[in-house]
């Protein structure tokens, strides 16, 4: 499928989450479940966070895509004038925002599935036993299909970077896009090539952590008795 109907396919399915009602209950157990995972990728990759030069771009990972810090006002954006999304900026940029935007989705649909699952113990700090335990029953091809659209993304995204011609043209069409009433879907691009920009490889740096969180599922479905500690 194309930019387009890749985006109107993630938009259908982000409209369908659960969190966009009004149940209070089920988000104050998704922030519960957000916070001990927001925890423990910080420790996983301390490393790559006290490096200024990779900081940016690793918070930038983990606040917009996996923590969907932007995603309503964009994705109400997108469906309001997709059309003329894809007719404004360039066919780069909507696929790279195409990839973000299903990691992103994927990861809420993901986090959902594990709110389901553990229930009332998200009405208490959340222990890793009960955590590990719902992650082993949750769908591994779907958080598998996660890791790879996170890898890709850092290959789309350096693209992007590495291209004169291509940063102009979105340079040029950030006052047209902000007039059509795009200004959440432009900054939220625009910001994301903005902090990867200083990273040597956006590639290698999205690479690494998709590999290290294949690494800890493959430990958690193998029942290791540590499966977040020492991850090369």
């Amino acid at each position: 499928m194309n930019a387009g109907e890749h985006l109107h396919h993630c938009l259908e399915r982000f409209f369908l989450l659960r969190q966009h009602q009004d149940d209070a209950v089920f988000s104050a157990r998704l922030g519960c479940l957000r916070g001990f995972q927001r925890d423990r990728f910080l420790a996983t990759h301390q490393d790559l966070f006290a490096d200024p030069r990779l900081q940016p771009g690793v918070q930038f990972l983990l606040d917009d895509v996996y923590g969907g810090r932007d995603l309503p006002p964009v994705a109400r954006e997108i469906r309001r004038a997709l059309p003329k999304a894809m007719r404004l900026l360039p066919d780069r940029v909507m696929v790279t925002s195409a990839s973000a935007l299903e990691a992103a989705i994927l990861t809420q649909e993901l986090d959902e599935a594990l709110v389901r699952d553990l229930d009332h113990r998200l009405d208490q700090p959340l222990s890793a036993e009960h955590y590990l335990a719902a992650y082993r029953r949750g769908d591994q091809t779907a958080r598998r299909r996660q890791l790879a659209l996170v890898a890709g993304l850092g290959h789309h995204i350096d693209r992007y970077v590495r291209s004169r011609p291509l940063q102009t043209t979105f340079r040029l069409v950030r006052r047209p896009a902000h007039a059509a009433g795009f200004t959440n879907l432009y900054d939220f691009m625009d910001r994301s090539f903005r902090v990867m920009k200083p990273v040597p490889s956006v590639g290698r740096l999205l690479d690494q952590v998709a590999r290290r969180e294949s690494l800890i599922l493959d430990r958690v479905l193998a029942d290791h008795p540590a499966p977040f500690k020492d991850v090369p």
